[in-house]
């Protein structure tokens, strides 16, 4: 579709749609791979792509009333972004600062240790608990130090997860935030002149 010389609206909505799930579909993978360059590189191409789909549309895009509807939609949608990412903030933000986790020993009477970490979330409950039995502590192998690293590791990425969600999200609502204002001023200066 994007070869196309000319573009009707319908057509561009369409465009739209089948980017809007190649994106969703090639981030999806991204993510999932841990390849942070595959997100980057389809978030630039399908920029690209949208700004090629919209310079081939042939039928008029906007008129004064889709302007006004354009606007309000877009208002509409980032006072709803704000206030969702602003509750995942408050979310995050309290579960970090009120959930507890914590590590623990004990020591048998044949010498032998179990060491154990857990997660609990801000009403109680146990989110993570992992535990390792050490036979010899006075031994230990590599197998024993790899084995409690990772709990360690576990352990802390269940516990952090929150607040580095909770902190990207108030960044995004005090980004919009600030765009939006910025805009505002913007056009405001330019429309009144």
């Amino acid at each position: 579709m994007l070869h196309c010389e000319i573009m009707k609206k319908r057509t561009y909505y369409g465009c739209l749609s089948i980017i809007l799930v190649i994106t969703v579909l090639a981030l999806g993978f991204g993510l999932t791979t841990g390849n942070l360059f595959i997100p980057v590189i389809t978030i630039a191409c399908a920029v690209g792509a949208i700004y090629l789909c919209h310079r081939r549309v042939t039928d008029i895009m906007t008129d004064d009333l889709s302007s006004v509807i354009s606007g309000k939609a877009a208002l509409k949608a980032l006072e709803v972004t704000a206030v969702i990412a602003a509750i995942g903030f408050a979310v995050g933000m309290g579960f970090y600062f009120s959930g507890g986790w914590g590590n623990g020993m004990h020591g048998y009477n044949n010498g032998s240790l179990m060491v154990g970490v857990s997660q609990f979330s801000p009403s109680g409950h146990m989110i993570y608990d992992e535990s390792y039995f050490i036979a010899d502590p006075a031994n230990l192998t590599i197998d024993d130090i790899v084995a409690l690293d990772r709990m360690s590791a576990n352990a802390h990425r269940v516990r952090d997860f929150p607040l580095a969600f909770g902190v990207a999200l108030g960044s995004v609502v005090v980004f919009l935030a600030g765009l939006y204002a910025a805009f505002s001023y913007y056009y405001t200066r330019n429309y009144e002149e």
